[in-house]
């Protein structure tokens, strides 16, 4: 009797040991393929520069010629249908990469800079991202709206931000003890903004954010 307790629950084991590693697998490969597809984003944008860089060279001869030649004509106009397929191939690389992305790490909110995102949870309403800093420092403030309509309560949060392959890049965090200028009591129906100022690593480029609840 004990040998077929102990077959069984091996059994569940090696089962849950099966499904945990296609999970995990199933997570590698997204990641592994949103990597790629980073990949080919960045060398079609490359190729739309030399296109635009070449196109713009050709204009520039055509506008100090006196007259346009037949070959050049041909040669503007097939230029010119290249790089308007390239710019399609390009927005279809990034919504493939984005959809990637936000079906790994449900959750994630696109981030859009200089622009008021609407959050509405619990007591947050919404927030602003703008880039700021100068000599190349890469610095991004933010301004999250709070608003409770229960009662006082004590702000605890944190703002996560991710790059295009959904990696974490940055964090910042609200608490009462925030060095500079928590939030230590939302009274009800109080509405208030906190500004603070997030300092990324240099080849850091947040394209996604999520707001955490502690």
């Amino acid at each position: 009797m004990n040998m077929k307790i102990n077959s069984s629950s091996e059994s569940r084991r090696s089962s849950h040991r099966r499904s945990s590693s296609r999970v995990s697998g199933s997570h590698h490969g997204r990641t592994r393929l949103i990597q790629i597809l980073g990949v080919a984003l960045a060398l079609s944008l490359l190729i739309n520069l030399f296109i635009a860089i070449a196109l713009g060279s050709y204009i520039r001869k055509a506008g100090l010629l006196s007259g346009v030649s037949a070959s050049l004509r041909l040669q503007l106009t097939d230029m010119t249908e290249q790089l308007e397929a390239n710019v399609r191939k390009t927005r279809i690389l990034k919504g493939e990469i984005q959809e990637l992305t936000l079906n790994r790490l449900p959750g994630l909110i696109e981030l859009n800079y200089d622009e008021v995102i609407k959050i509405d949870k619990r007591y947050v309403k919404n927030i602003v991202f703008t880039r700021t800093g100068k000599n190349g420092a890469h610095l991004y403030e933010y301004k999250i709206v709070l608003e409770n309509h229960d009662p006082a309560l004590q702000p605890a949060l944190k703002i996560v931000l991710f790059d295009r392959n959904g990696v974490q890049v940055g964090m910042s965090e609200l608490r009462k003890d925030t060095e500079h200028g928590g939030i230590i009591r939302l009274d009800q129906d109080e509405v208030r903004a906190h500004y603070s100022v997030v300092q990324l690593p240099d080849n850091a480029e947040p394209e996604y954010f999520q707001v955490i609840f502690l």
